[in-house]
């Protein structure tokens, strides 16, 4: 077999493992709900109440780590209060674990995200931030929406010095 004749097995074949590759991934829980909450980080960030608003469950309740619960409508009133400075930020959430129970999820997740920012003599100091939650999501109309967030840790680096700590 010439390689001219090859060539359009091997292109069909690299489409059908792509094909195959992709279709796993839909498949596959922690990947669906990365790019869940990558939709939703992308929305925050730009503000867009609406996305947002489509991604939470009309139930949805989250509480932070001082244990205060807020409610959709109290989550979506902050996003809009959201100083401009934060759309810079590129917060990145990876899922460490998903159990999936019909039409709900618990997934818990880590939510990662550094900033600079001059500290109180004016020098320039690099933040990381991390918090874990354990989140519930329901499936609705087909849709996976965010119905529940507990923040169970949070941690704030300073140069690479934990300077603040707490988990529930």
């Amino acid at each position: 077999m010439s390689f001219s004749t090859m060539r359009h097995w091997l292109a069909g074949g690299a489409m059908i493992v792509a094909i195959a590759g992709s279709a796993q991934a839909q498949q596959d829980p922690k990947a669906m709900f990365e790019a869940r909450y990558a939709e939703m980080t992308a929305a925050m960030m730009a503000k867009d109440t609406t996305k947002v608003g489509a991604l939470l469950a009309s139930d949805y309740e989250s509480t932070d780590i001082r244990g205060e619960t807020h409610n959709r409508a109290d989550s979506l009133e902050k996003l809009s209060q959201m100083p401009p400075e934060m759309a810079e930020l590129k917060p990145q959430t990876k899922v460490v674990n998903v159990k999936l129970n019909g039409d709900s999820a618990a997934v818990d997740a880590e939510m990662t995200l550094q900033m600079k920012r001059p500290d109180e003599t004016g020098t320039e100091v690099t933040l990381d931030i991390r918090m874990v939650s354990a989140d519930v999501w329901v499936q609705r109309g087909g849709i996976w929406q965010l119905q529940k967030s507990v923040q169970k840790e949070m941690s704030v680096s300073k140069d690479g010095e934990v300077v603040f700590r707490q988990a529930n």
